[in-house]
């Protein structure tokens, strides 16, 4: 079976680590035969700093799809086309909208240095900050602040060429270019809906939930709520919890081995 997991509010509950018992239960799923990876919103850069090393070889789906890396190298990515980018940036002028772009490795970012959500931000320093005018292949523009969020939401859900993926945070949202979603990505990485098993806790889950052969979701997103196998409300324990049903369903899971 392909595990997946989602990684802020899933696996990570501080923004910054996951715990040694989460990532000796998410090894011992390749010990048992399972394929093992993940799916975040965070570009690639900003998910290696959160995982051990032995984890940087696994299917790492970055900016809710928009690209996928595996064992350490890029394998696809799917840009926002420039002249879509143009309109985007066009519109966070006219609604004094900051935003981050994450790019393939480096980030642009036209807001207050003072921003919390920097901190999340190459928490690694692996990467440069750039100017507008080295912004290539930009993956994911993601809206930081804005003084007109609704007017925003309504000009680009009219557009045709973006994805908008909201976090449990309305007045935070990534854009993707069109047709970018986080099962999308596993699909073209020749992962079937029937080996899936994914956890997730928020709404660019969905697209995984609603394929997968079983989901697990962390926490009370409505929409997850609707269409998951399994739920794990927060709590203290959550950790325990979500370290006993990784382990649980990897071994309900397990292949037949073959004498």
């Amino acid at each position: 079976m392909h595990f997946i997991f989602d990684i802020d509010g899933t696996l990570c509950f501080n923004g910054r680590t996951i715990s040694p018992a989460i990532q000796d239960a998410l090894d011992s799923l390749r010990r048992h035969g399972h394929q093992l990876g993940f799916a975040s919103a965070r570009p690639y850069r900003d998910i290696l700093p959160l995982l051990d090393t032995r984890f940087h070889d696994t299917l790492i789906v970055g900016a809710n799809g928009a690209m996928s890396h595996q064992q350490g190298q890029l394998r696809r990515l799917t840009p926002i086309p420039d002249p879509v980018f143009a309109d985007i940036t066009q519109l966070a002028q006219r609604f004094a909208a900051s935003y981050l772009v994450d790019l393939c490795w480096d980030y642009h970012y036209s807001g207050d240095a003072s921003h919390p959500f920097l901190s999340k931000v190459d928490p690694g320093k692996l990467a440069k900050r750039v100017g507008a005018e080295h912004i290539r292949q930009p993956a994911k523009l993601l809206i930081t602040a804005c003084a007109d969020v609704p007017g925003l939401h309504r000009e680009l859900d009219a557009h045709a060429g973006v994805e908008l993926h909201h976090h449990s945070d309305e007045q935070i949202f990534d854009i993707t270019a069109t047709g970018v979603s986080k099962m999308t990505a596993l699909r073209q990485c020749g992962i079937a809906a029937e080996e899936l098993i994914c956890f997730g806790n928020d709404s660019n889950d969905v697209s995984m939930f609603l394929e997968a052969g079983h989901s697990v979701q962390v926490g009370s997103h409505p929409r997850l709520a609707e269409l998951a196998s399994e739920r794990l409300p927060l709590g203290q324990d959550i950790e325990a919890r979500l370290v006993d049903t990784i382990s649980r369903l990897s071994r309900e899971r397990t292949p037949a081995r073959r004498d």
